[in-house]
């Protein structure tokens, strides 16, 4: 399976499940690296308002590929963000994922790569 398979198999996957994952991908099908040097991978969040957030999900969880709740934090509070086992697996690929999320507090938009 190329990667171009994979990830379409994801995102039906992602919406079999009801979650609100949006998956892009730029370039080949050759598989990406994570992000940074030490190979932990550091999401952001967008809300169109006054703050933001950030989160990483460290190697081993990416090695792992299990699911996993990261924290994020910033302004003052945090945020814990799910993430499926697909979600991680396609961030260790070097995938964009971004995710729709409110917790009890508000609601964010996560993104990774």
């Amino acid at each position: 399976m190329n990667r171009r398979e994979f990830l379409s198999k994801s995102a039906l996957m992602a919406a079999l499940i009801g979650v609100s994952v949006k998956v892009t991908s730029c370039g080949s099908d050759d598989p990406a690296a994570p992000g940074t040097g030490n190979g932990n991978v550091t999401g952001s969040t967008t809300d169109g308002g006054d703050h933001s957030h950030t989160g990483t999900i460290t190697k081993a969880q990416l090695d792992a590929g299990n699911a996993v709740n990261i924290t994020f934090s910033g302004a003052g509070h945090t945020h814990s963000l799910p993430l499926t086992n697909t979600e991680v697996t396609n961030i260790a690929m070097g995938t964009r994922v971004q995710k729709d999320f409110t917790d009890f507090q508000h609601p964010h938009t996560y993104t990774f790569n």
